[in-house]
C-alpha cells in the first residue's frame, strides 16, 4: 500500500511538472508567433493601411509611415547633391497613395532612400552635370564654373575696360538651398572690407555729404566708376542636363543682353500725362492705353494711381554708380516766415532771392544705361545764393471726400462726345444719400437748367463744390454744413441720361479735375 501511495505521489508530481512544461512551451510558441507577426508587419502588409510611393511618376515601393517618404526624398536629394559638389537642383516630384492590400512588401526608410536614389540615377543616365545660370526667363547651362565666370565677365567688359571688377559667387541664406548668387565686386577687396552694394553706397554718400558741408572748397571729389553690380539676381546652380543642351558663351551673351518687352508698374506723378509718361519710358501712348484698358488718349489719370508699362529691358543688365563733376546754378533754400492764419497752400514772397553758382560732385546711378538716381556728395560754392524770404501759412487746408458711398464711375473729367465734361459722374440708384465733400456754407440750393436740382457749397479755402441731378434737396442757401453731412438724395433731374451724382470742384470759378483733390 505504501509503495502504491509513493508511486501515485511521484506520478502526480511528474504530471504537474509536465503540465508546467507544456504551459511554458505554449507561451514560448505564442511569443514566437507574435515576434514573427511583428517582423512580418514591418516587412509586409497583412491587411493594414500602407502608402504606395511614386517618384517622378514611377512607383518605387511601399511604406507603412508617410513621414518616412519625406525623409527618404530629402536624404536622396542630399546624396545626389553631395555627388555634384553640393549644388544639384534636380527636380524631384513625389506622391503617396494609401492602400491596404495584404502581403504587400514594405520598405524601411533606408531601403526607400536607396530605391529613390537608384531611380533618379537611372533616370539621369546619359545626362551630365552642368552649371546653370538662371537669368530672367532663360536658363543657360555651361560645362564648368569657369565658363560661367567667362560668360558673366563678358557682360561687363564694355563698361569695365580696365578690369577693376571681378565675378564672385556667394551662398545666400535667403535663396533656395544649394543656390549660388553671382555678382560683381572690386578686384582685390576682401570680404571683410567690402560693404553690400546698397549699404556701402549710402554709407559713403553720408560721409561725402557731411564732409562737403563741413569743408566746402576742398577738392576731395570722387570720379569715375564707384560701384558696379548686376541689376537683377543672377542665380547659379549645378544641374543634370543633356550634353547637347550646353550653351555657347557667345550665344548666351547675345541672348541675355537682347532687349525684350517687360511689364513694370509705374506710379503716376503730379503733372503726368500719357504722352510724357510714354516718352520718358521709351514706349507709346497706344501701348499704355492697351495694357491698362484706358478709354483713349484723353483718359483721366491721377497722381498716386498705377499704370502698367511695357519697357524694353534685357535679362541681365548692369547697375553702375559713377562720380561726375560739373558746374551749375543753384538756389538756396528759402527762409520761411510762418503765418498761423493762412493755409499751408497760401504763401507770399517777401523778398526775392538770388541765384548762386557752384561746382558739384554727383554720384549718378544708371541701369541698362538709363539714369535712375542722382545724389550730390560734394560741392564747392563759387557764387553764394541769397535765400528768398517767403511768408507761408501753417493751417492745414480742408480735405475733400467722395460725396456718396459706392456708385460706379460712369463718366470722368475731360472731353466726352465732342464736349468738355466738367466733373465726375457716379451712377447709383435714385435716393442714394449725397454728402457734403467738405465743411462750408451753402451758396445756392435749387433747380438750375441742365444741372437739375443742384447744391453749390463754398469752402473756407476759396474752393466751391457742386452736386447736380438730385431728386431731393435737404439744405438751403446760407446753411452751414459739415463734411459728410447729407445734403441731398440722388436722382436724374435736368439734362441726365439716368440716375447719378454729378460732382464738380471749382477754383476761382473754373472746374478742375475732382480726382486730384479727393481723399
Amino acid at each position: 500500500m505504501q509503495e502504491q501511495k509513493k508511486k501515485s505521489t511521484t506520478l502526480n508530481r511528474i504530471g504537474k511538472v509536465d503540465k508546467k512544461i507544456r504551459i511554458r512551451m505554449w507561451a514560448a510558441g505564442i511569443f514566437f508567433v507574435c515576434l514573427v507577426l511583428v517582423v512580418l508587419l514591418q516587412k509586409f502588409s497583412l491587411g493594414q493601411n500602407y502608402f504606395v510611393v511614386t517618384v517622378n511618376n514611377k512607383v518605387v515601393g511601399c511604406v507603412s509611415n508617410k513621414t518616412d517618404v519625406e525623409k527618404a526624398v530629402h536624404e536622396s536629394r542630399r546624396q545626389m547633391a553631395k555627388e555634384s559638389e553640393g549644388y544639384l537642383m534636380q527636380e524631384i516630384s513625389y506622391e503617396t497613395t494609401e492602400s491596404h492590400k495584404p502581403f504587400q512588401k514594405l520598405l524601411s526608410e533606408t531601403a526607400l532612400k536607396e530605391k529613390i536614389t537608384k531611380e533618379l540615377k537611372k533616370e539621369n543616365s546619359g545626362e551630365i552635370f552642368a552649371y546653370t545660370v538662371s537669368a530672367g526667363e532663360n536658363q543657360l547651362s555651361f560645362a564648368t564654373l569657369d565658363e560661367v565666370e567667362t560668360f558673366l565677365g563678358r557682360l561687363k567688359e564694355e563698361q569695365d575696360t580696365d578690369n577693376r571688377f571681378e565675378i564672385e559667387f556667394k551662398k545666400e541664406t535667403d535663396h533656395q538651398e544649394g543656390m549660388l548668387l553671382a555678382n560683381l565686386k572690386e578686384a582685390g577687396v576682401s570680404e571683410k572690407t567690402e560693404d553690400s552694394a546698397d549699404a556701402g553706397i549710402v554709407q559713403q554718400l553720408g560721409i561725402y555729404l557731411s564732409d562737403a558741408q563741413e569743408n566746402p572748397g576742398e577738392n576731395n571729389y570722387e570720379t569715375g566708376i564707384l560701384s558696379m553690380e548686376f541689376a537683377q539676381d543672377v542665380e547659379v546652380f549645378t544641374n543634370l542636363v543633356a550634353a547637347d543642351t550646353l550653351t555657347d558663351i557667345d550665344a548666351a551673351v547675345e541672348e541675355v543682353t537682347k532687349e525684350k518687352e517687360t511689364n513694370k508698374i509705374y506710379e503716376i506723378q503730379p503733372g503726368d500725362c500719357l504722352s510724357v509718361i510714354a516718352q520718358e519710358h521709351d514706349t507709346s501712348v497706344a501701348a499704355i492705353i492697351a495694357l491698362n484698358g484706358l478709354s483713349g488718349e484723353d483718359a483721366v489719370i491721377s497722381a498716386g494711381e498705377e499704370l502698367i508699362l511695357s519697357v524694353p529691358q534685357p535679362d541681365i543688365s548692369l547697375r553702375i554708380s559713377e562720380g561726375v563733376v560739373y558746374e551749375e546754378d543753384y538756389t538756396a533754400e528759402p527762409e520761411i516766415v510762418p503765418n498761423d492764419s493762412w493755409y499751408t497752400t497760401d504763401e507770399v514772397v517777401l523778398a526775392e532771392g538770388t541765384t548762386g553758382h557752384r561746382e558739384v560732385n554727383m554720384v549718378v546711378t544708371t541701369e541698362n544705361g538709363i539714369e535712375t538716381e542722382r545724389s550730390m556728395i560734394h560741392q564747392t560754392i563759387l557764387t553764394e545764393s541769397t535765400p528768398a524770404v517767403i511768408e507761408r501759412g501753417t493751417k492745414i487746408p480742408p480735405t475733400y471726400i467722395k460725396p456718396l458711398i459706392g456708385g460706379r464711375v460712369s463718366s470722368g473729367f475731360g472731353r466726352r462726345w465732342g464736349r468738355m465734361h466738367k466733373g465726375i459722374d457716379w451712377a447709383c440708384p435714385t435716393g442714394t444719400k449725397v454728402f457734403a465733400s467738405s465743411n462750408g456754407v451753402v451758396v445756392s440750393a435749387g433747380y438750375v437748367s441742365g444741372y437739375g436740382n443742384c447744391v453749390l457749397i463754398s469752402h473756407p479755402d476759396g474752393r466751391m463744390t457742386r452736386y447736380a441731378h438730385n431728386s431731393k434737396l435737404l439744405v438751403k442757401a446760407g446753411q452751414s454744413v459739415s463734411q459728410g453731412e447729407v445734403i441731398a438724395l440722388s436722382g436724374s433731374t435736368g439734362r441726365s441720361t439716368g440716375p447719378h451724382v454729378h460732382f464738380e470742384i471749382l477754383i476761382n470759378g473754373s472746374q478742375v479735375n475732382p480726382v486730384n483733390y479727393l481723399n
